[in-house]
């Protein structure tokens, strides 16, 4: 897909080919999704905070990627940068994103507790 000439968009949600070139695909999707990760991990913080587009666009094309939110297991954010690799090509698939959060997510079962049904 490119985008029209004068379409707007998010710019810190969006890839870096996509807001340089209006080159949008479902790996610059699969950047997004790792923005997204970020949102969730922090409840919701904004990204890359502090940062104004321009800012954001400059650094990112001068490889700058979001550090680790406190409290995220090192192997979620090592996904997250997966998904911000400079090279489309080499950011993972939906489908390998699936099934790596879900090896994430039920690798240790120790990070969840049994539902009790005592209200």
């Amino acid at each position: 897909y490119e985008a029209r000439v004068g379409a707007r968009f998010p710019i810190k949600w969006t890839a870096p080919e996509a807001a340089n070139y209006n080159r949008f695909t479902v790996k610059s999707d699969v950047w997004s999704f790792g923005i997204l990760l970020t949102e969730l991990v922090t409840y919701g913080r904004l990204p890359y905070p502090g940062m104004t587009n321009a800012e954001v666009l400059h650094q990112v094309d001068n490889g700058y990627r979001m550090a680790c939110p406190a409290s995220t297991p090192l192997a979620l954010y090592e996904i997250m940068l997966e998904c911000w690799h400079k090279d489309p090509e080499k950011r993972p698939t939906f489908e390998t994103l699936q099934w790596k959060l879900e090896d994430f997510f039920t690798s240790d079962g120790s990070e969840y507790k049994e539902a009790s049904l005592a209200y």
